[in-house]
């Protein structure tokens, strides 16, 4: 069940912008990271969410989308996320900063969940951060660490083997969403 759940829990760039995302299901997500791994139980990540439609257009001006997709400037009018959850790390509680490893495991459980509850999400760390700071009124201890867009997806994302080398997702004639992934003989390095 596991394993069907990651290989289905993708980076989706396109949603049914008209189909509301409840706020008590991010709700919920965030609830849920309460009880994951923390680096020396610090527990330093915070949330803002929103399925605000004025405050999810002003969050969507605030990021930048598919970097390797040089002819496309992101979801249009109608594809856009219904909803999202704002990663920050609070800078007055951990001195040590660990906040990458908790942020991986949060962000890993988040797009698990959503994913288990029937909706699509993407990462995405291109943020002009000075402005999402100010629509979110977002205090200067807080550290903008990413922004998870969520929503129903409206895409097909496929994975696929990695050739001659290269990583890089690509869209065919039909939009089709492709994501290489390196082979186990590429990333197993050594078994005793």
């Amino acid at each position: 069940m596991l394993q069907s759940l990651v290989k289905s829990t993708r980076c989706f760039r396109r949603f049914y912008q008209n189909k509301p995302l409840d706020g008590s299901t991010l709700i919920s997500v965030v609830n849920l990271l309460r009880f994951v791994s923390s680096a020396r139980n610090a527990q330093p990540l915070k949330y803002i969410i929103s399925t605000d439609k004025s405050i999810n257009e002003e969050i969507f001006k605030t990021l930048s989308w598919a970097g390797y997709l040089k002819n496309w400037d992101g979801p249009e009018e109608g594809e856009k996320p219904s909803g999202y959850i704002v990663f920050l790390r609070d800078t007055n509680i951990s001195a040590e900063d660990f906040s990458l490893i908790d942020t991986g495991i949060a962000l890993q459980t988040a797009m698990l969940k959503l994913t288990e509850d029937g909706y699509g999400s993407c990462p995405i760390a291109a943020i002009d951060k000075k402005a999402l700071r100010k629509v979110l009124s977002i205090p200067l201890s807080l550290e903008i660490l990413l922004v998870l867009a969520v929503g129903k997806p409206k895409e097909r994302v496929v994975i696929t083997n990695v050739r001659n080398g290269d990583i890089k997702y690509y869209r065919d004639k039909n939009g089709v969403h492709y994501v290489p992934k390196r082979a186990l003989k590429d990333v197993l390095l050594k078994t005793y």
